[in-house]
């Protein structure tokens, strides 16, 4: 008997997938292009993308901890972290730059690969209660996130963010589809 789709799975599971075809494929010389709407180069954004799926995997037991206290003990950290949005925009930009200066893209795929292997792991081993536990996140740091998520909900946002920025790669090896439109320019958050 087959199994029924599981989006929040198969999504996980995209990602490091596409990611090894990115790097894979990827031209040496094209690295170093400029990306479109950030100040990233490609090679640096290729690393964004992975930081993007260990921010998943730290929010399982971040979550897990928050969702056993108080909700105001989230609420406050969370307005903590939102007090902080630009130092963090700077941490953010310039460890994405300096790291995917200093990481191979062979590199990158194995941090990837090891990451989200951690992540189905512990998604397989989760029940309902474990997916719905959540805590309050500060909304200005992502479009995607909303001011409170469950990890259910942060399992799903990285395929988001990881499409969201895929889109902003200028890698000419990366094939048109639904995952990249041809002619799509979207927003930098």
């Amino acid at each position: 008997m087959a199994q029924a789709p599981d989006p929040i799975r198969d999504g996980i599971l995209w990602i490091a997938e596409d990611f090894s075809q990115i790097v894979r494929n990827a031209l040496h010389d094209e690295l170093g292009a400029p990306t479109e709407g950030t100040r990233w180069t490609n090679r640096q954004l290729l690393f964004h993308l992975v930081l993007g799926q260990n921010i998943t995997r730290a929010a399982i037991p971040l979550f897990g901890f928050f969702s056993h206290l108080p909700p105001a003990a989230s609420r406050a950290w969370s307005r903590l972290l939102e007090a902080g949005t630009g130092p963090y925009n700077w941490v953010n930009w310039v460890g994405s730059a300096a790291a995917g200066q200093l990481l191979t893209p062979a590199t990158m795929g194995r941090m990837m690969e090891r990451t989200t292997r951690a992540i189905i792991a512990w998604y397989d081993r989760a029940d309902e209660a474990a997916l719905e536990r959540g805590m309050s996140v500060p909304p200005s740091w992502d479009p995607y996130f909303t001011p409170w998520m469950s990890r259910r909900e942060i399992l799903s946002w990285a395929p988001q963010h990881y499409r969201h920025h895929r889109r902003q790669l200028t890698l000419t090896t990366i094939e048109e589809g639904p995952n990249r439109p041809a002619g799509t320019n979207p927003p930098t958050p």
